[in-house]
């Protein structure tokens, strides 16, 4: 399975769904995908999946200061949207962009779900 499949495949699924990005260990995008393509476009979500990454790294970097482990996931909240990212393998991460009104717990299953597929496909 393609990584872009993937990446659908977690876009259909999810409610509220509004794009997925997919990258490497410098914030540069492997695969985007959105399920809205008249409301954000590829290089919003290329900007936001980038952004995500500095404040991965940023997290890591706190979290190996206090001890506190690895940082496997987090998310933002904002007022018409929520992003959620987590961890891949040698640096690479996913990140999810939905609805404000998304089910967070769906979410987090998706995003396990398609976390899994892309390194099933990564390895």
């Amino acid at each position: 399975m393609l990584f872009g499949d993937i990446l659908h495949d977690v876009l259909e699924s999810t409610h509220g769904a509004i794009g997925a990005v997919f990258l490497d260990s410098e914030g540069e995008s492997v695969e985007v995908v959105t399920a809205r393509p008249f409301e954000t476009d590829d290089h919003d979500l290329r900007v936001i999946g980038a952004y995500a990454g500095i404040f991965m790294s940023q997290l890591r970097r706190v979290a190996d200061a206090t001890d506190g482990g690895d940082v496997a996931r987090y998310k933002f909240d904002f007022a018409a949207s929520r992003i959620f990212c987590c961890n891949l393998n040698e640096g690479y991460y996913l990140v999810l962009i939905v609805d404000a009104g998304a089910v967070e717990g769906i979410v987090w299953k998706r995003l396990d779900q398609c976390r899994t597929a892309l390194l099933r496909e990564m390895s």
